[in-house]
């Protein structure tokens, strides 16, 4: 026999669940009528999103029967056919069948809306607003890699900022701007971060690798110190034979105790808050916090639910003013309050980690997220194609790293009396670089009205000035390493790239941030098309959907956001799913037109 089924009348297409033919080969029969063609199509759209192969019996056969004839009766007309003789009549290939549009033309529905705001396209990096050393590097590395622009240019800038922040300060109008930058950059798995982390930082992880050979020895020489140091006070204590000025007088004849050597770590991955203020306290007073896969720090303990708030605060400290504080309880560990600490950043995260750190009204609030230079840089994936090049020998790459080279092998500025506090020089503003400055704060600042450009990133755009003066500081040292002034085209560079990054934050602010709600709908719309479902019932999805919506709240939110985009159709009166009637049903939509 021939294994066949029907939905009933021309208009149930919609009330059927389809699922149990998902993958299979499919030949539809359609009445001799307008209805049954309709019908047809509109089976056939559900069963081709089902992975159906789907074939119609031929139209001929069909034509030759009498209006709104349909199988049964052509099997009248042929008594004596076989099941042979059925598999044998000839078909033809159904039309391709859009499943939003046709399934939706029987019910006046229009095809589903998408569950978020598309985001608009970017504007392009004005690379040439780096500078020479800075543009050709991120332009070298673009080609190279040919990872998105805006990430390559972040990415040198970033790192230019951990080569310069520890050798000057910009001071204006008796306040003081650390060269510190910090950067949040989206991209992509397979955009090539982690090839573009490594050309941008090449120089500094070499910097680093040699210094942390030269504190190997230093560390040894030092141990040997301090075990000599022990000993002779121990002696010292022993030779005045109780007498208490003896002791104090021999223990102040041994001196002070021999100096540990500082760590000269420079670059972090994934720390904690902890880790990084300890690096601040016995390492260099200067140091990097760089992932191309942010995933692990944003997502880690620091960044928990019960930590954001405190690592997020005690993060903008050291962004404002390089300082913290640190007080611990027990005696065997470090507290007190440091200053003269730089920490820059630049955190490269994929769009789902993105999408959850930029909806975080905590890190938006405390100020954490508004430091950061924000980019949502379009995808170059499957637009590359292999280029046989050494980018080692480039030579806009080898200048910049030389540069870079040199800027860590200053000596840093340090405090008098102590071992790692900055006491950095200080970088100040020619007039007329000056008077730039003050005309693009006031520009931004008038776009921060409730109707301007820059109303829906106020915190962003606060902090636009500072951003100007950092950026303006960076771009002078990695041109001339023993500036003492910042001049006019600096100052227009580092708005250029200012703004552009504002443009970015409005840009991704307003579409990346995702609500939760929305988020769920878009894993409930998935899992019923990755499981070939076209009917959606409460019951089915609170017991078998993602774990997110198995609240009836949470279900609730998530199916009224696809109710609204036209994603999920009410069925009047319910449905029949899986041989049950169930009162809540909806028929979902499988495709956007």
């Amino acid at each position: 026999g021939i294994l066949a089924t029907t939905s009933g009348g021309s208009s149930s297409a919609d009330s059927a669940d389809w699922a149990p033919l998902q993958g299979r080969s499919v030949v539809l029969w359609p009445d001799n009528d307008e209805a049954g063609r309709k019908y047809a199509e509109a089976v056939t759209a559900k069963l081709q999103a089902l992975g159906c192969t789907v074939e119609w019996i031929a139209p001929d056969v069909v034509a030759s029967l009498p209006p709104k004839g349909d199988c049964v009766g052509w099997l009248a007309q042929h008594p004596d056919a076989t099941a042979a003789d059925v598999a044998a009549l000839p078909t033809v290939d159904a039309p391709p069948a859009n499943p939003a549009n046709v399934a939706n033309q029987d019910n006046g529905q229009e095809a589903p809306e998408p569950l978020r705001r598309p985001m608009p396209e970017a504007e392009p990096y004005p690379l040439d607003a780096l500078g020479k050393t800075l543009g050709d590097a991120a332009k070298a590395i673009h080609a190279g890699v040919q990872a998105p622009t805006a990430l390559c240019a972040t990415s040198v800038l970033a790192a230019a900022s951990l080569a310069v922040q520890g050798l000057a300060d910009v001071e204006i109008d008796g306040r003081t701007e650390p060269l510190t930058l910090w950067a949040v950059t989206i991209g992509e798995s397979g955009e090539r971060k982690s090839a573009v982390d490594e050309l941008a930082l090449g120089a500094h992880r070499k910097h680093e690798k040699q210094a942390l050979e030269i504190y190997g020895e230093a560390m040894q020489e030092h141990l040997i110190e301090a075990a000599a140091f022990d000993a002779a006070q121990q002696k010292a204590k022993g030779a005045g034979k109780g007498n208490r000025e003896a002791i104090r007088q021999a223990l102040k004849d041994v001196g002070e105790a021999p100096t540990m050597p500082l760590m000269p770590a420079l670059i972090y991955g994934e720390p904690t808050l902890e880790g990084v203020q300890k690096q601040l306290i016995r390492g260099l007073p200067t140091l990097g916090l760089f992932s191309s896969d942010a995933g692990e720090f944003l997502g880690g303990w620091s960044m928990g639910r019960e930590q954001r708030t405190r690592t997020g605060a005690a993060l903008s400290k050291l962004w404002d003013n390089g300082c913290f504080d640190r007080v611990r309880a027990k005696a065997d560990e470090v507290s007190g309050k440091y200053y003269g600490r730089r920490l820059a950043l630049h955190l490269m995260a994929q769009p789902v980690v993105a999408e959850g750190v930029l909806s975080d009204v905590v890190l938006i609030g405390q100020g954490f997220l508004p430091r950061c230079l924000l980019a949502w840089p379009q995808s170059t994936i499957g637009t590359r194609q292999y280029q046989g090049q050494n980018l080692n020998a480039n030579p806009a790459l080898r200048r910049y790293w030389a540069k870079i080279h040199a800027l860590l092998d200053k000596g840093l500025p340090i405090a008098a009396g102590t071992q790692n506090e900055l006491a950095p020089p200080a970088l100040t503003l020619a007039p007329d670089a000056y008077q730039m400055w003050v005309r693009v704060l006031d520009g931004i600042e008038r776009q921060m009205t409730e109707k301007g450009a820059y109303a829906s990133v106020k915190a962003w755009a606060s902090k636009a000035g500072s951003q100007v003066l950092r950026i303006a500081g960076v771009l002078t040292l990695i041109e001339d390493p023993d500036a003492h002034t910042i001049g006019e085209q600096a100052i227009e560079h580092a708005a250029e790239l200012v703004l552009w990054h504002l443009g970015e934050a409005v840009r991704i602010v307003g579409t990346a941030a995702v609500p939760p709600e929305i988020r769920n709908a878009e894993k409930l719309r998935d899992w019923c098309h990755e499981t070939g479902r076209t009917l959606l019932c409460s019951a089915e999805a609170l017991q078998f959907g993602p774990g997110s919506v198995r609240t009836k709240r949470a279900f609730d939110a998530a199916l009224s956001e696809l109710e609204s985009a036209g994603w999920a159709i009410p069925l009047d009166g319910g449905a029949t799913v899986d041989g049950k009637h169930r009162r809540r049903a909806w028929r979902i939509v499988r495709a956007e037109s």
